[in-house]
């Protein structure tokens, strides 16, 4: 009697010999017929956690990218600032005719160190011209000298002896006088810096004004 009965019929439906509780997961897992609705919320939400967190990352990336290059720059500009801050600035602070006598007006050409620290290997050169010529021999002193330390603020004056008769005519307007002043020193870290400046006498207001100058070792006075 038992050959008689029916054979039992297989099912055919995915997963069904597999264990109680056990889900087959497919290629889009949030939507898996298998899961539950409530279950595949929860799943979504996890993705979308996921994601944001992804975004996150490469956003922190890119503010680390940011912060580096802001130290990088912050570090250049602090060298900078030390680099201007942190050397000497030789100038002159006026030039004029502080005596005159019988034979010679005597010319002061007053030097200072405008910087915070001291100059060292200071050579002055100052050229005096009178209509393009230089003064003459009798009156002229060695155009360059040996300033050697320069310190702030400290007053360095260099003196020209002009003839009492060109002096004359540049006062009367008749000539032109011409200063030209070039300075080549050191700062403490042995850096080279140089200052070239050209100064013209101005009857009307009895004293020389500046006209043009150069930071450039060498180069052209404008």
């Amino acid at each position: 009697m038992a050959d008689d009965q029916a054979p039992i019929r297989q099912s055919t439906t995915a997963g069904a010999d597999a264990a109680p509780g056990d889900v087959t997961l497919e290629p889009n897992f949030a939507n898996a017929t298998e899961l539950r609705r409530g279950d595949r919320k929860i799943v979504r939400k996890l993705s979308d956690v996921l994601r944001f967190n992804d975004f996150m990352t490469f956003m922190m990336v890119i503010a680390t990218g940011f912060s580096a290059f802001s130290t990088w720059r912050t570090a250049q500009v602090t060298n900078l600032l030390f680099t201007v801050a942190e050397r000497p600035y030789i100038g002159v602070e006026e030039v004029t005719f502080d005596g005159i006598d019988a034979d010679f007006a005597r010319m002061v050409i007053d030097c200072r160190n405008f910087g915070q620290v001291q100059a060292v290997g200071g050579v002055a050169r100052i050229a005096v011209t009178v209509d393009g010529k230089p003064l003459p021999k009798a009156s002229r002193v060695a155009d360059t000298e040996n300033i050697g330390i320069v310190s702030p603020t400290v007053p360095h004056r260099i003196f020209r002896f002009v003839p009492k008769t060109l002096y004359d005519q540049v006062h009367e307007g008749q000539s032109r006088m011409i200063v030209h002043v070039e300075f080549a020193y050191r700062g403490p870290d042995r850096r080279q810096f140089c200052y070239s400046k050209l100064f013209i006498y101005d009857r009307r207001t009895d004293s020389f004004i500046s006209s043009g100058g150069s930071d450039q070792c060498g180069g052209q006075v404008y």
